[in-house]
């Protein structure tokens, strides 16, 4: 009766050894060892659909007849060529950070705390401070040439990991509220994190397009200074953080016996 009991509770593991090509409960019993490498190939498979879907986006007047009339027609053909250009060099920025965390030897703690929330802020900053530049170019051709180039980059899916880049700025507005300084606070929470220098563009070859003009590339710096601040301030906090839970898992008080 015991051997009968025993092979029917051992029919669904003795099904499972037989069937073909199942390697899953391996792959699942080491996903924990192996977070690093799914998580980067889960950013190269982003990186060809954020290209795909972008050139899409970028190509679709053609079809939807979108393209207008006379000089419309030749500014969208230039505005696809910039963008569509563009889309290449930040589809490897994405593919570039996943190869990145697929190499991280840390644990999943610090994995995903410190290596991928950092490398989601360089991630957004990279890719908002080279569209901004691709930005600047279509804008120049259109001061220059007076062509309405415009169009853009598809940037609806950086939401999805551009909660990372807003941590550190609201750390740092809530430590600064904590402490009294609501004015700071205030500071960065919205002033810091909205700036944003650029102006609307002027007539094409006039004073006024050329400054906007400038202010255009200076949005580009700004936009990396931001994520380098970013960067450290993350850096900061992680390291405060991780150095105290450390000491509650073993504390100590730095006092010298002699």
């Amino acid at each position: 009766m015991n051997k009968i009991l025993n092979q029917v509770l051992d029919f669904p593991s003795m099904i499972n050894s037989k069937l073909p090509m199942n390697n899953f409960n391996s792959m699942v019993d080491d996903s924990e060892n192996n977070v690093a490498k799914w998580t980067g190939m889960a950013y190269n498979v982003s990186a060809l659909l954020v290209l795909l879907t972008s050139l899409l986006a970028i190509l679709s007047p053609i079809w939807s007849g979108g393209m207008g009339e006379g000089l419309g027609v030749i500014g969208n053909v230039l505005a696809m060529l910039i963008w569509a250009y563009a889309a290449f060099p930040i589809a490897q920025m994405v593919r570039a950070t996943g190869d990145g965390l697929a190499d991280s030897k840390s644990g999943i703690v610090s994995f995903i705390f410190r290596d991928l929330a950092l490398a989601n802020i360089k991630l957004v900053g990279k890719i908002a401070a080279l569209s901004a530049f691709f930005g600047a170019l279509c804008m120049t051709l259109s001061w220059a040439t007076s062509i309405n180039v415009s169009g853009g980059f598809m940037m609806d899916w950086i939401d999805n990991i551009a909660y990372f880049t807003s941590l550190p700025m609201a750390a740092v507005a809530v430590l600064a509220n904590t402490m009294g300084l609501g004015f700071v606070s205030n500071i960065l929470a919205n002033d810091w994190a909205n700036w944003d220098p650029t102006m609307a563009a002027g007539a094409a070859w006039s004073p006024n397009g050329f400054v906007a003009l400038l202010w255009e590339y200076v949005g580009v710096l700004v936009i990396l200074a931001k994520m380098f601040v970013n960067l450290a301030i993350y850096s900061f906090f992680y390291g405060i953080i991780s150095s105290l839970v450390r000491w509650i898992q073993s504390p100590y008080l730095p006092i010298k016996t002699s």
